[in-house]
């Protein structure tokens, strides 16, 4: 069975998870919806929405997981401009945090957007981020069918003393060596 922690799924589920347990007060998804499928109200607390855009593999072992991060935040019908992007960079403070945190500590901003006021009292902000490195690959199986039976030692020696003509100059190996 795969290690969870080379899942995309199990990595983008456990930083939204991370953050939801960090920013209780927060609701937290990865599930996008267009602004028309939220009531004011589901905005208010501020809505962190986790969205994989793909990977930058330096090597399977070397993975970096590319996220789109949208916080949404509804102010209020009565909310300036100013108190809205306030609102938002409070909220992109959180995420911040979260990303240099112990919590999960290995997630890096890469670039972020926000409503630039233009939309109050609906607040947003669009977080470019990298997350990882991770360890991607699949189990490695090097001997999928083993020798019938193992032996019972090893001999190792180093270079000249190599080959048959000098078995009797090898030592054993042992599980300390």
């Amino acid at each position: 069975m795969p290690d969870a922690s080379r899942n995309v799924d199990t990595i983008l589920t456990a930083i939204t998870e991370g953050f939801a347990q960090r920013y209780p007060h927060r609701k937290t998804t990865r599930n996008w919806q267009d602004r028309s499928a939220y009531n004011n109200r589901d905005l208010e607390p501020g809505l962190l929405t986790v969205i994989y855009t793909g990977e930058i593999p330096n090597d399977v072992y070397d993975t970096y997981i590319k996220i789109l991060v949208i916080g949404r935040v509804y102010c209020g019908a009565k909310a300036t401009a100013l108190e809205t992007e306030q609102a938002e960079l409070a909220f992109l403070q959180e995420w911040r945090e979260f990303c240099t945190s112990s919590a999960f500590g290995n997630i890096s901003i890469l670039s972020v957007n926000s409503s630039q006021q233009q939309e109050k009292p609906d607040g947003w902000f669009l977080a470019e981020c990298r997350s990882g490195p991770y360890d991607l690959a699949a189990e490695i199986d090097w001997l999928p069918v083993g020798p019938a039976e193992l032996p019972e030692g090893i001999k190792a020696s180093q270079s000249p003393d190599i080959g048959a003509s000098n078995e009797s100059r090898y030592f054993d190996v042992d599980e300390n060596f």
